[in-house]
Order: structure tokens, then C-alpha cells, then sequence
């Protein structure tokens, strides 16, 4: 009875987790450019593969279930049109490479950019862009190719002007990569090192002006998991429930 109570508290926890993971999907429906995350399950071996491999077999089923990783799932999100200038959506693969005030580099595909008092290109949480960007103050008629090519008109020339051309960073894994808040992630070992390349090129994807790509958590599918997962934390709560009754019926036997 000791061990039920053990593996209903494993999975109690776990599915906390699941819960919590869940709730934060939700509540980020609205949020541009998020990611829904995914909590993956494992069971809790009793027996280590050294004692398997001395050929020796495990006194007990199982300790319970315990969180193997969590994990962002980097499916396509629907474009929101907004028609604001310096809204742009990510069409494709790719992430927008930010310096954040630490100067640590990370990676984004929130596309709510606008100038800072310097001129330079920021997103919705103040990281410039790593490559620098400058708007000159009278700078009008912003245009963003599909390419990430930026042109405007600048001054009293009446040719357009090419300020710069925005790039986007892909990774051999993403699904690798960190969360660390505020719509921005951070490369890890599991994710791999970032390939910069040029916007609706060679498999990278493709700028979307005057559009921000909205988050991909599908309401339907995030209920019926927190159905399951509510369902779940229940009957780890009445094994608990009814390992702590036995118990008390067998101490009071031994009176």
C-alpha cells in the first residue's frame, strides 16, 4: 500500500503538469506567434538497465509516471490580417534573431516590430534585431518583399530606397529549443545550431507585410486533452484515497 501511495503521488504530479502546460496553452490563443507545448510521459522503471543486463528482474510493476520533457510543437499558424506597416508574419520555417537587453541572442516568430527612438527595428518586447536595422526619421512608403527586402522612400528622392533585408534563422531541430519567455526561445544542444538565410529561399520561409501569424493551439484539441487530464488527476486522487482507507483498516486490525 506504501507503493500506491508513491505511484498515485507520481501521477498526480505529472498530471499537474499536464494541466498547468495546458492552461498556459490556452491562455496564449491570442498571443502572436505562440507555440503550443506538449508534455511527454514515461513510466518510472523500478529496475536499472545495469541490473537488467545481470539478467536480475524487478521486485515491483512500476514506481508511477514522471515527465519525460516539454516540448513546443512549431506547426503553422493561421496569418491575421492587420495591414500595420511594420507587422510582419512568418509564412514558412524560420525565426527572427533578437538581442534581448543581456545581450543574449534569441530567436522569435512574434513579427509586432517597430522603431525605437534610434531608428532601430525592435519587437513588441523591446529586443532589437540582431542584424541592426536603421529607419532613417523620414523615411515613408515602408515596403517588405516577401524576400525581407525593406524599401522606402526617403527624404524628397522619389526613388525607393533599400534600407536592409531582414533574414531568418532555422534550426535542424526546434522542437529542441528553450522557451525563456516573452515569445522567445533559445537554442540548445537538442535544438542545433541556427542557419541564417535569406526569406522565401531555399526552404526558408517567406515575409508576410501588414499580417501577424496568430498561435496554433487548437481549442478543441487542448479541451478533450484537459478532459482526460482532469479525469486522470482524479483516479490517482481516489487511489490515494482508497491506499490511505486500507491502510487504516489494517492498523486498526492490529489493535
Amino acid at each position: 500500500m506504501i507503493d500506491a501511495i508513491y505511484i498515485a503521488t507520481a501521477g498526480l504530479k505529472s498530471q499537474q503538469a499536464q494541466i498547468d502546460t495546458l492552461s498556459n496553452n490556452i491562455s496564449n490563443m491570442q498571443t502572436p506567434g505562440y507555440k503550443s507545448r506538449r508534455v511527454a510521459f514515461g513510466d518510472m522503471a523500478v529496475i536499472s538497465p545495469e541490473q537488467v543486463q545481470a539478467g536480475l528482474a524487478p521486485e515491483r510493476t512500476g514506481a508511477g509516471s514522471e515527465i519525460l520533457s516539454t516540448s513546443s510543437i512549431f506547426s503553422q499558424g493561421q496569418m491575421l490580417q492587420t495591414n500595420k506597416v511594420w507587422d510582419i508574419g512568418i509564412q514558412g520555417h524560420g525565426f527572427l534573431e533578437v538581442v534581448d537587453g543581456g545581450g543574449n541572442h534569441l530567436y522569435t516568430r512574434d513579427g509586432q516590430l517597430h522603431v525605437d527612438s534610434e531608428g532601430y527595428l525592435v519587437t513588441a518586447g523591446g529586443n532589437r534585431l540582431a542584424q541592426d536595422i536603421q529607419i532613417p526619421p523620414d523615411a515613408t512608403n515602408i515596403q517588405i518583399s516577401q524576400g525581407g527586402q525593406i524599401y522606402a522612400t526617403v527624404g524628397a528622392n522619389p526613388v525607393a530606397t533599400l534600407l536592409g533585408t531582414l533574414e531568418l534563422s532555422t534550426f535542424p531541430s526546434p522542437e529542441g529549443l528553450q522557451s525563456v519567455g516573452g515569445n522567445n526561445y533559445a537554442p540548445t544542444q537538442a535544438s542545433g545550431d541556427p542557419s541564417v538565410g535569406r526569406p522565401n529561399e531555399n526552404g526558408v520561409g517567406a515575409i508576410m507585410q501588414g499580417s501577424l501569424e496568430g498561435s496554433n493551439v487548437d481549442m478543441v484539441s487542448e479541451m478533450s486533452t484537459l478532459v482526460i487530464a482532469q479525469r486522470a488527476y482524479q483516479l490517482n486522487a481516489r487511489v490515494l484515497q482508497a491506499s490511505d482507507q486500507i491502510l487504516d483498516t489494517i492498523n486498526n486490525l492490529r489493535q
